[in-house]
């Protein structure tokens, strides 16, 4: 899991979504989950992209996505969750950020959380937004640890 965050975070750097300061939070030894990696490479860069758009509508001279991937206690699933210095959603907002064609940029679609949920739900997870959070938009997303 740890390394496919770190691929996602160069991909996503890359592509011209370069103006962020990443902080990892990785848990050592993190036992490998079962997924298809492609996909979930794929729901990271979504995130982290998302992230990337929704910090640069605040007026910050530092835009931080932290990323924490850990062992979630007593389970057999590994808990990933991707926050970003941005404005954060508001409640209305968190409650629909999942629907189809629901979205929040001016150019957005409203497919990518959407297609993100289908994946992570494929591979045997969970996608959430925490609508609680302090700071920025915090999500969520858990997936089985392998055999």
């Amino acid at each position: 899991m740890n390394d496919v965050i770190r691929e996602a975070l160069d991909i996503a750097s890359n592509d011209g979504y370069e103006r962020f300061r990443s902080k990892l939070n990785l848990e050592k030894n993190l036992p490998a989950v079962q997924c298809n990696r492609t996909q979930v490479q794929k729901v990271l860069v979504n995130l982290f992209r998302n992230a990337v758009e929704a910090m640069r509508t605040v007026d910050s001279p530092i835009l931080t996505i932290t990323t924490k991937a850990q062992t979630l206690n007593e389970k057999s699933i590994a808990l990933v969750i991707v926050q970003d210095s941005g404005p954060g959603l508001d409640q209305t907002m968190a409650k629909r950020i999942f629907e189809p064609f629901f979205t929040t940029k001016p150019s957005g679609i409203g497919m990518g959380l959407t297609i993100s949920r289908a994946l992570i739900e494929d591979n045997g997870g969970q996608l959430w937004v925490d609508s609680d959070a302090k700071t920025g938009a915090k999500f969520h997303f858990t997936l089985p640890f392998g055999s």
